[in-house]
C-alpha cells in the first residue's frame, strides 16, 4: 500500500464506508462521519466540483458531524490556482472523479511565514445523493513530522512543486494522467485574512489551540 500512518487509516476508513450499488460504487458524502476520525485527523478538506473550473473548497473540523452535513461554504479553488496550473489542476480533479480513483500527492508547500514544508495529501472521491462522483475529501499531513494532528498552517496547495503523484485503484482501475510540471513556478500565493476566515471551521475544538473560532465573511 503506497500510504501509511494517518493517511492509511484515512483510506481504510473510506473503504469501510457502506456502498449502495456494489463494491465499486462510491460512498455518498453523508455516509462519512468526520467525528469517527476526530482522534486521528484534526480536519478534512472538502471539494465539490460544479464544473471543470468551478470547484468549491472548504475545511471541515472533524469534531462536528453537523458541519459536514451542512451547506458547503467556501470559495472556488481555482481562484488560488496560478494560470500555469489551471489545466493540470482540472485534469487532476477529473482523474479522481471521472475514473474514479484515489490520488496521493507529495509536494513542497509554503507554510505561514513563507517557510517551506514537504507534505503528502490523499484525495478520495465521494458521491452525491444521486450517486454521481461530485465530491473529493482530502487530508494533508507533514511528511517529516510525527505530530500530524498539528497541521493547521495556511497551506496553499497550488501543486506547482509536486514531487510525485500516485493513483490508487479503488475498484475502477487507474486513470491516465500526465502531470505537466511548470518550468518556472509563479510566486506562491498569499491569503488575506477575510478569505482564510471563510476557509476554516467556524467551530473550535474545546481546549485546543489548533482551531480558532471564526465567523465566515
Amino acid at each position: 500500500m503506497p500510504v501509511s500512518g494517518v493517511l492509511e487509516q484515512f483510506l481504510t476508513y473510506w473503504h469501510s464506508l457502506p456502498r449502495e450499488n456494489g463494491s465499486v460504487a462510491l460512498p455518498v458524502r453523508s455516509s462519512l462521519k468526520p467525528s469517527h476520525l476526530h482522534d486521528r485527523l484534526p480536519r478534512l478538506a472538502l471539494l465539490k466540483r460544479l464544473d471543470r473550473y468551478n470547484v468549491t473548497a472548504t475545511m471541515i473540523c472533524t469534531e462536528y458531524d453537523t458541519q459536514w452535513l451542512g451547506p458547503t461554504v467556501g470559495m472556488n479553488a481555482f481562484d488560488l490556482t496560478p494560470a500555469n496550473m489551471r489545466e493540470n489542476t482540472a485534469e487532476l480533479y477529473g482523474a479522481i472523479l471521472d475514473q474514479p480513483a484515489a490520488a496521493l500527492i507529495r509536494e513542497t508547500v509554503h507554510r505561514k511565514g513563507g517557510k517551506k514544508a514537504d507534505v503528502a495529501s490523499l484525495y478520495l472521491p465521494l458521491a452525491n445523493k444521486k450517486g454521481a462522483a461530485t465530491y473529493i475529501v482530502g487530508c494533508t499531513v507533514y511528511e517529516n513530522r510525527p505530530a500530524y494532528g498539528t497541521i493547521n498552517d495556511r497551506l496553499i496547495l497550488d501543486h506547482q512543486r509536486v514531487r510525485n503523484i500516485e493513483f490508487i485503484d479503488i475498484g475502477a482501475g487507474l486513470p491516465i494522467y500526465s502531470f505537466k510540471k511548470p518550468t518556472k513556478p509563479t510566486p506562491h500565493l498569499s491569503t488575506e485574512g477575510r478569505w482564510w476566515n471563510r476557509f476554516i471551521p467556524a467551530k473550535s475544538r474545546a481546549g485546543s489551540s489548533n482551531f480558532e473560532a471564526r465567523t465566515p465573511h
